[in-house]
């Protein structure tokens, strides 16, 4: 079982106060529209999975329950893009 990523959500971290819209989801990838501030891109993401943590003090992960990996800056160019046209981005989500 996969958990799957809120719909929308506000980034934390390096990604603080961004805001992140899904626009669409297929089999391998995320699409997303993200507001920050006044400016607006879109960034596709391929669907990565971690395992859940189910005993942070032991460092045990469950072998049947996974969550979607959000990707870190060093991602970006590797398996997450982001882009600062809607159809450049959906070109990429649809490869």
């Amino acid at each position: 079982m996969t958990h799957e990523l809120d719909e929308k959500f506000i980034g934390t971290g390096e990604i603080k106060g961004m805001v992140f819209k899904m626009l669409t989801q297929n089999d391998h990838s995320f699409l997303w529209q993200v507001i920050n501030g006044d400016s607006v891109h879109y960034e596709v993401w391929l669907k990565k999975t971690n395992p859940v943590c189910i005993d942070f003090e032991n460092r045990i992960y469950s072998e049947t329950e996974f969550k979607y990996r959000k990707p870190k800056a060093k991602d970006f160019g590797i398996w997450a893009w982001s882009f600062t046209n809607n159809q450049k981005a959906l070109k990429k989500f649809l490869i």
